[in-house]
């Protein structure tokens, strides 16, 4: 059976993996889903799961969605993402225990955050969709980032031969780490741009431009197409399933659960993928009981969970968990559209972007409450659980995995369910040391200082990556208004 994608928002086009990965987003706005029944794996084929390496691992899983044709190139990619060509530790997702919580540390890539597991893989796959669809022309990425998306795809498709990327950032949205990090980024084809803006203007300029006729012909005439390397891309979502399986089997191996025993994961959540992620897991047979979905301030999917109803008509937070400031999670609409009313989805995503919000059935709400519990913290208190989980726990938290931290335990004191409990933690705590260390000391620091300082205070190793990270060179200093991002691509291309 050939395996093909469709758009959440109806139309009729079907596309293979390849063709998808390389299209990034639907002609019709909508976002690419398998229009086909999911693999789901039985006790027995999760035991054989569990004994093997995470490349040989990826493979198996991301190999699922794929045709038969597709699975030697996709077993390629995963060996050089995460064996041959590595940046990742042998261990690639740590397991620690802090507390009667296991964590899963994701962030031990390239640049520090959780993006780097899918970002590593992205570029060797687009590079064989490339070969497998006999696709000449050059691609040109175009991302939105909050933060920790941009310089995990600028270090990914850095140099990669036939690809260009261009990152878009909000000029005050994001740490002084993250945004070292992005404009220090070296490459032939790489470009990194602020805009006077937030993540969510960002991302719907993005999106906008994969639907602007001018500028798709503008591409055509030069022989280039476009892409994406947010999780908007069904590349970059599909990667992100293969941790939750192996957080897990690493659990079963060091003897903390038997294998069939469930698990409740908590998602520190911005712009969703990474949770429905967990749930595609869940779907192909993950023993998973619940997702706990942590918000900051910019609190839209706590109120969406809880009452039905997604409004991104409220203020705009910029807090100090910088990759979850949004207030339009775009992989809401494939949650909407794989696990919901899925004819329902293309009206609903009209009436966010036209009125700014949009209601779920009573039916689609049963469902999802059985399936998540969602909850935020405030900036107090994701203090208050960076201070707890170093003065009691002994473990640094970043103020993303803090956020984590809190609702999990909130939700454990509030539902009583004694579940074992997976939180993913999503970046080091290095990369926003300034805040960590005001959240642990009383010590009164420059940004630059804070990284070494916090390594003092805490003992803890600071990343090889972030090591001399504000002695490198400023390589990209363009800020642009928000509506000029269509633009400035015009003028890249």
């Amino acid at each position: 059976m050939q395996k093909l994608y469709k758009s959440t928002r109806g139309s009729r086009v079907r596309l293979n993996l390849c063709e998808a990965i390389l299209k990034g987003l639907a002609d019709d706005g909508g976002l690419f889903v398998p229009d086909f029944p999911l693999t789901h794996y039985e006790f027995e084929q999760l035991n054989q799961l569990s004994v093997l390496p995470y490349h040989e691992l990826a493979a198996k899983i991301i190999g699922e969605f794929g045709d038969d044709d597709m699975r030697e190139g996709i077993a390629d990619a995963c060996l050089k993402a995460y064996k041959t060509q590595s940046h990742f530790p042998e261990e690639v997702v740590p397991i620690r225990q802090v507390g009667d919580i296991h964590v899963a540390e994701l962030f031990h890539g390239a640049t520090c955050a959780f993006k780097d597991i899918a970002l590593s893989l992205l570029p060797h796959l687009m590079t064989f969709s490339l070969r497998y669809t006999r696709e000449e022309r050059e691609v040109m990425i175009l991302t939105a980032t909050s933060g920790d998306t941009g310089k995990a795809a600028l270090e990914g498709f850095s140099d990669v031969p036939g690809t260009r990327i261009t990152v878009f950032y909000p000029d005050q949205g994001v740490s002084a780490v993250q945004k070292q990090q992005m404009v220090t980024t070296t490459g032939n084809n790489v470009d990194v741009v602020a805009i006077r803006g937030n993540f969510d203007d960002a991302q719907r300029a993005v999106k906008e431009a994969f639907a602007d006729q001018s500028l798709q012909q503008a591409a055509d005439a030069s022989g280039v197409f476009l892409s994406s390397a947010n999780s908007i891309n069904i590349g970059r979502l599909l990667p992100q399933i293969v941790y939750y399986f192996y957080s897990y089997f690493n659990i079963v191996r060091a003897g903390g659960l038997n294998l069939g025993d469930e698990v409740n994961f908590c998602i520190p959540s911005g712009n969703f993928g990474n949770c429905l992620a967990g749930v595609i897991a869940r779907s192909m047979g993950l023993p998973v009981h619940r997702f706990i979905v942590a918000s900051n301030t910019n609190n839209v999917l706590t109120d969406f969970f809880q009452n039905g109803t997604y409004d991104a008509r409220r203020e705009f937070h910029t807090t100090i968990a910088p990759a979850m400031d949004i207030l339009v999670s775009s992989n809401v609409e494939r949650l909407l559209s794989m696990y919901g009313d899925t004819n329902a989805t293309a009206e609903r995503m009209k009436q966010l972007a036209d009125e700014g919000h949009y209601s779920i059935s009573a039916a689609e709400q049963e469902v999802f409450a059985s399936l998540f519990f969602a909850g935020f913290q405030s900036r107090r208190q994701i203090d208050e659980c960076i201070e707890q989980g170093f003065c009691k726990d002994h473990y640094v938290l970043d103020p993303h995995t803090a956020v984590g931290y809190g609702v999990l335990k909130d939700y454990q004191r509030t539902s009583g369910d004694t579940t074992s409990s997976i939180l993913l933690s999503t970046a080091s705590p290095f990369k926003f040391a300034l805040d960590v260390l005001a959240s642990i000391s009383t010590l009164n620091v420059e940004e630059k200082d804070a990284i070494l300082l916090l390594h003092r205070k805490t003992n803890a190793e600071v990343p090889a990556p972030l090591a001399d990270i504000f002695e490198r060179p400023v390589l990209h200093s363009t800020v642009i208004e928000r509506n000029e991002i269509i633009p400035y691509i015009k003028e890249k291309i």
